[in-house]
């Protein structure tokens, strides 16, 4: 029997989408969710809803072969939270790719990725801190298991 990911109030979903334009992009978030991005740099947006827990990362990135899906993800409430699910997951056989300490997103996580059987992007982390510079990041190839 395969248990379900926890879903308590410290785990929110996680959705990047790549936008050709941020600022449009922006506004038409705002208008939907009602209210201003927790993060709005000119290179990167973040919105963060209490209802549904979300958390919306806009990439200014003009859409490619996967269209406007970046990532999606679960933004875990602590480094427990995160060990227990990746360990649960690859003890069923699936790969991960961890990544500590990482940059990126105006944000200092730690992550582990994960592909569904299409290729889809799953990203697991914690929000270690918010740092005033975007990052590093990573590329797909350094995310892929």
């Amino acid at each position: 029997m395969v248990t379900a990911l926890p879903m308590a109030p410290a785990i929110r979903f996680h959705l990047s989408l790549n936008v050709t334009d941020l600022e449009r992009s922006v506004a038409f978030y705002r208008t939907l969710f009602g209210c201003e991005p927790a993060k709005c740099r000119p290179d990167y947006a973040k919105f963060e809803l209490d209802d549904p827990p979300l958390v919306l990362s806009l990439e200014p990135t003009s859409p490619g072969a996967g269209g406007a899906l970046n990532h999606l993800g679960f933004r875990m409430p602590d480094s427990a939270a995160l060990v227990a699910v990746q360990m649960r997951l690859e003890q069923a056989g699936i790969r991960t790719q961890r990544q500590e300490g990482v940059e990126c997103c105006y944000a200092r996580q730690t992550k582990f990725w994960v592909t569904d059987p299409d290729q889809t992007l799953w990203e697991f982390y914690t929000l270690d801190e918010d740092i005033a510079h975007r990052g590093a990041g990573q590329t797909r190839e350094q995310m892929l298991p």
